[in-house]
């Protein structure tokens, strides 16, 4: 065993990470099971979801049930219980992060699994079933990233060279955020500010192509946020145990297992502290 996988091993909440790990992995296996052929459907908001999204949900909701039988759940879909709101432990999870991705075949979907402590996130795991891409984190003890083939080690995150790049999307409030955003790159350096077309999650802020500085949730003319909590509890944490930052755009933590698990007021996460507190302080100052 590597030293990295024995720093996972030995942190806080290990079980919780060992479990939530195996449960996201099994769920790929069930996801892609269903890959091509599985039926499709529309919500009342318009969006869709396919068996494959209900199929893995079952799958985690029975692992993480049975390991913490205790714990509360919060998962897109399924039925909001609110005797979560009087547990210290609720489980946040998106069976399929990008459903309509996973539809067109794309890859770019995850799952997400992430445990809520009294409102912190204290594990989370994003897994990609289509590459074997696991980031993982636990509050307090790091990041780390493991590809098929290779021992899990420690994730860290930088700025790259040149012009950051701030990326936004249609459930983070595009096109109607693009020129408040354009009016604060000037002060961020000339950042390039893109609508992107890829997955805006932990993997966005990996080093590569498509790669992301920062991601931006901005509601602009009483707009809201398409942004769930099981959207952005896993990817919260693994980028700010991996060195980066995540907060609302008053720069304080987001808050998790609320009465109404959404994010309207706007957030954003960057690699880099510094350049998350010059983006803050540009749009302050840009309303």
């Amino acid at each position: 065993m590597s030293s990295a996988s024995r720093d996972a091993t030995a942190a806080p909440y290990a079980r919780e990470l060992e479990v939530a790990t195996a449960a996201a992995r099994a769920a790929g296996e069930v996801i892609l099971g269903f890959y091509g052929r599985a039926a499709v459907s529309e919500k009342p908001d318009g969006s869709v979801v396919t068996q494959a999204d209900y199929a893995s949900d079952a799958s985690i909701r029975a692992a993480l049930s049975s390991a913490f039988p205790g714990d509360a759940l919060l998962t897109e879909e399924g039925m909001d219980d609110p005797a979560r709101l009087a547990r210290d432990r609720c489980w946040i999870v998106d069976p399929i992060d990008g459903t309509a991705q996973y539809v067109a075949r794309t890859g770019d979907f995850d799952v997400f699994i992430a445990l809520a402590v009294e409102g912190a996130p204290a594990v989370g795991v994003s897994y990609q079933p289509t590459s074997g891409l696991l980031l993982c984190a636990v509050a307090g003890s790091g990041a780390w990233i493991e590809r098929p083939g290779h021992e899990r080690r420690p994730l860290r995150l930088s700025l790259g060279p040149g012009r950051p790049v701030i990326a936004t999307k249609g459930w983070l409030g595009a096109p109607a955020n693009l020129p408040r955003l354009q009016r604060v790159a000037p002060r961020l350096g000339g950042a390039e500010v893109v609508e992107a077309t890829q997955s805006l999650c932990a993997r966005a802020l990996l080093p590569g192509p498509g790669s992301v500085d920062a991601i931006a949730g901005i509601p602009t003319g009483g707009r809201r946020l398409g942004a769930w909590e099981w959207d952005l509890a896993a990817v919260d944490l693994i980028t700010r145990e991996a060195g980066g930052a995540a907060t609302d755009l008053a720069g304080r933590p987001l808050r998790y297992n609320q009465p109404t698990p959404r994010f309207d007021g706007g957030l954003l996460l960057s690699r880099s502290p510094a350049l998350h507190e010059r983006l803050l302080s540009a749009l302050a100052a840009e309303p």
